[in-house]
């Protein structure tokens, strides 16, 4: 991989991104790829941000044993996570640029206003099991498009009100399932080949430093204080995404 003022750039993106998720335990993709977005396709962006993913999920999904319990509990929202993301994926590719950028941008939004109005409440257990089928497809849709479903994902487990372990158990798990799905998608329509192959096990290597500094970092932070911060830039990015979607559609 070249080195050029946009690789730095990304590299840059993706160290701050991986420091955020290490420090906050916040979804790394709602933030990495819009970030990268700004500098390259979006397309690019959400193929070469797989790889990543699914090292840092698999970590949180077999710690403390495997996850048979929340394969059990959630079997219907995996089987209709996998379906949703290869329509997702499908969308990805045959929509224009502008479009994309437009449901990126809008995701962020919401997620970020979301945050600031507190927006929650509570699913029964009567209620999970209907909604589990389409929440999967939902997700795996979003994810599949936008690579950013992580916020109607969290939303919904945490409307769930599962306790801690089982919350990050449940959502780590739900994302390596959707990761491994959305890397046979982006194969099927050949977004994913030996060059962002390449370029994604070097963005890794980015990743991970970022994320150790962050966890290093986890407890001496103000947490109210960055989680403002973080919000801020994520709705300029926002802003500035669904702004560079409609000049790009005029």
């Amino acid at each position: 991989m070249s080195v050029d003022l946009t690789t730095i750039l990304v590299g840059i993106a993706l160290l701050f991104a991986a420091f955020v998720k290490g420090t906050s335990g916040m979804g790394f993709p709602l933030i990495a790829t819009p970030m990268v977005a700004l500098l390259l396709d979006i397309r690019l962006a959400i193929t070469i941000l797989i790889i990543p993913n699914i090292v840092m999920d698999v970590a949180q999904v077999f710690r403390g044993g495997f996850p048979s319990a929340v394969l059990r509990r959630f079997a219907w929202f995996f089987v209709l996570t996998v379906a949703g993301v290869f329509l997702g994926t499908k969308v990805l590719v045959t929509l224009p640029l502008w479009a994309l950028n437009l449901g990126l941008g809008i995701m962020v939004f919401v997620f970020v206003v979301s945050n600031w109005l507190r927006f929650e409440f509570t699913i029964s257990p009567r209620l999970e099991k209907i909604l589990n089928p389409p929440a999967g497809f939902i997700s795996g849709f979003l994810n599949g498009l936008t690579n950013a479903a992580g916020p109607a994902l969290a939303i919904y487990l945490y409307s769930l009100r599962l306790e801690k372990r089982e919350f990050i158990k449940s959502i780590a798990t739900m994302f390596m399932v959707t990761k491994l799905s959305q890397l046979a998608a982006v194969s099927t329509w050949n977004l994913f080949n030996r060059s962002t192959l390449a370029l994604s096990l070097e963005v890794t290597l980015f990743i991970l430093l970022g994320f150790y500094a962050g966890l290093k970092t986890q407890d001496r932070i103000n947490k109210e204080t960055f989680s403002r911060w973080l919000l801020l830039l994520l709705f300029i990015v926002g802003v500035t995404l669904i702004l560079r979607a409609l000049t790009q559609a005029g």
